[in-house]
Parts: C-alpha cells; sequence; structure tokens
C-alpha cells in the first residue's frame, strides 16, 4: 500500500476541492459530493506540485511517447506533464467543433502512435471511454491513463474498469480512499457528510470500492 500525498490531499482540503451537499451535476451516484479538481489550476505552488508529480509518473510509470489531454480539463495537466517530460502534447476532444475545427484529435501523432490519456479526474469512466474510443478510431495506442484523482465510483454493472477495457495501465496521484482518510484524520469532513458519501458509494457495486465505504461507523474509521 502506498502512502498518502499528504501535500496534496491537504491541498484538496484547503482549496475546496470537494464540495458536499445536493449536486445535480454527479447526478444519481454521487448526489453528496462534487470534486473539482480545476481549482487547483488557479493555485501556483499546488498547480506545480501536482505537474511535477503528474510528470514523474508519465517519465518512470508510463510506456508511451506523447501525452493527450482530454478537453477541457485535461488540457492544463497534460501541458506542463509534456512539456517537462519533453513530450510531445496533443488533445482530443469528445466532439467536433465545427466552428472551430473538425478533428477530434489536435497535434501531431509519434511515430509509434503510443500515447498517454491524462485528465484531472476518474468519475464512472464515461468520458474516458468515449475518448479513448475516439483515439483508437484516429489510430492512437494508448499505453497508459493518468489522472490527478480517482473518485473510485467505477460501477461494475457497466462492465469492466477502464484499464482492464482497453488493455492499458492507469495511474492516479490520490485517491478517494487516501483522501477520505486523511479528511477524518484531520478533522476536515463531519460525520453526516462522510455518512451520505458512504451511502453514494454503498449504492452501486463498485470495482474498487473505497476503504471508507467498507466500513460504517465513523469512531471506527477515525481509528485505522
Amino acid at each position: 500500500m502506498r502512502e498518502t500525498d499528504k501535500y496534496l490531499a491537504q491541498s484538496i482540503i484547503d482549496f475546496k476541492v470537494p464540495r458536499f451537499g445536493e449536486n445535480i451535476k454527479n447526478k444519481s451516484d454521487s448526489p453528496s459530493c462534487m470534486f473539482d479538481v480545476r481549482k487547483l489550476l488557479s493555485e501556483p505552488e499546488p498547480y506545480k506540485y501536482i505537474c511535477n508529480k503528474m510528470a514523474e509518473v508519465v517519465k518512470n510509470d508510463c510506456s508511451g511517447s506523447a501525452v493527450v489531454g482530454l478537453a477541457t480539463s485535461g488540457i492544463a495537466w497534460a501541458a506542463v506533464a509534456g512539456y517537462l517530460t519533453d513530450m510531445p502534447v496533443l488533445y482530443v476532444r469528445k466532439k467536433k467543433e465545427p466552428n472551430v475545427s473538425d478533428l477530434y484529435l489536435e497535434g501531431t501523432l509519434p511515430s509509434d502512435r503510443r500515447v498517454i490519456l491524462i485528465d484531472d479526474l476518474l468519475f464512472a469512466g464515461e468520458s474516458k471511454n468515449e475518448a479513448l474510443e475516439i483515439l483508437q478510431k484516429e489510430g492512437c495506442i494508448v499505453t497508459d491513463v493518468v489522472v490527478v484523482v480517482d473518485r473510485q465510483i467505477q460501477r461494475k454493472k457497466d462492465g469492466p474498469p477502464i484499464d482492464q477495457r482497453w488493455g492499458l495501465q492507469f495511474h492516479n496521484l490520490i485517491n478517494m480512499s487516501e483522501v477520505v482518510e486523511y479528511m477524518v484524520q484531520t478533522n476536515s469532513i463531519t460525520e453526516s457528510q462522510l455518512q451520505h458519501l458512504i451511502l453514494d458509494y454503498q449504492h452501486f457495486e463498485r470495482w474498487d470500492m473505497p476503504d471508507f465505504a467498507k466500513v460504517g461507523d465513523f469512531d471506527e474509521r477515525q481509528n485505522i
């Protein structure tokens, strides 16, 4: 088990990346909590830190020859990761923009066509699956997907998780288990917020159920 990145976890808390309460954007799957990782783009120190961590993953753990940002949230992370690793940078959009471009994939593919898809967040996987399908049609070989935060939401009823479905490696800088455990340890989440979050996760079978959702008692969680 890896050690939680406490600087990243604290930044997520300090800059209010999680927003608790009824949230229509997350529909029925996680109505009690939304994660807005884009807030970290506006904070220079966390942004630099995360980009450096992402570049380390891209350089040391991935096997692609270029990085591809998933429009729009993934572009800012991919651009800096590509710069720091001396890799070409591309981006993919999930739908064409007739007044802007008739292309799904912008940029020049490397000769081996092996790319790393980068985004800020993995939620249920729908947007990643759409992007991966487009990249496959564009002739890309996607070796890895890298995100800042894995919400650990992927549902078994939706089919295999993205790494198994597409035969690639999946990497995150921090996952929901680590974030919530740190929030509990630092008294940054209330018992009510945690219980609502647990109910969100337990509503479906997950491929990677977060540790906190396996425990229903707040006091027990604090002692882990």
